[in-house]
């Protein structure tokens, strides 16, 4: 039996991979969260889903104790929790704003990553990361310092993980433009912060934005109940 631990579980993609999932079998999952109230929406429609409740702690040793059992083989690390806020240009950001960003993308992934691997070598368990990837990992983006290197540092620490554990199975999906919250978040920001922003306007008003649940079938179809990953980093089509 595997467990999947899916981060930024109760909005955008990661809903819709709970719905994906929950067809599949809910019990299998496992939500890491922050937000009680969206969780608690969630669990109307997934009566067995389990969830974990973020802390100031982040003691990811508990989430282990908590949720895995004699009768799991295999772990799945889903990565979709990163935060694009603030967009601002370096220079203008307070150091709580930067600290706070860093955190909750690098800092508490990193965490999550190293205690899902050392639980899994403790236990002889098989393990397969799937990290929601960007091109903003490779693209320079005015006003995105924060996002742009979250997403860089988490490709370059889980090709280390690969390099030391051959024989985990690890990806890093770019999903491309989706109609998220973090898309209308991107709109709404001036142009003198970030330059491109019309380009985002129009991928709305033209219908070029993904559905989140095409995403999450697609992810569920190549990574999730088959493993078709050619190389560390691939982008879904």
């Amino acid at each position: 039996m595997q467990k999947i631990i899916l981060t930024g579980a109760t909005g955008g993609l990661g809903k819709a991979l709970v719905d994906v999932i929950g067809e599949h079998d809910s019990n299998e999952l496992v939500c890491v969260y922050r937000n009680e109230e969206k969780f608690t929406a969630l669990r109307e429609k997934h009566t067995d889903l389990t969830g974990y409740k973020l802390s100031k702690e982040d003691n990811f040793e508990e989430l282990f104790a908590t949720i895995c059992h004699e009768d799991i083989d295999k772990i799945v690390l889903i990565l979709n929790a990163f935060s694009i806020s603030p967009i601002k240009k370096i220079g203008d950001m307070k150091a709580e704003e930067i600290g706070a960003s860093v955190y909750g993308n690098v800092v508490r992934n990193y965490l999550l990553v190293n205690e899902t691997v050392r639980y899994c070598k403790a236990n002889a368990l098989g393990l397969r990361i799937i990290n929601l990837d960007s091109g903003a990992a490779d693209h320079s983006l005015m006003g995105w310092g924060n996002y742009c290197a979250s997403k860089a540092f988490m490709n370059s620490l889980l090709s280390v993980v690969a390099c030391e554990n051959p024989e985990y199975q690890i990806v890093s999906v770019d999903p491309g433009v989706m109609d998220t919250d973090m898309q209308a978040e991107i709109r709404a920001v001036k142009q003198d912060v970030f330059e491109q922003v019309d380009t985002f306007i129009n991928y709305k008003k033209s219908g070029l934005l993904k559905a989140p649940e095409t995403v999450a079938k697609q992810i569920a179809d190549k990574y999730l109940y088959d493993w078709t990953a050619k190389s560390m980093r691939e982008k879904l089509r």
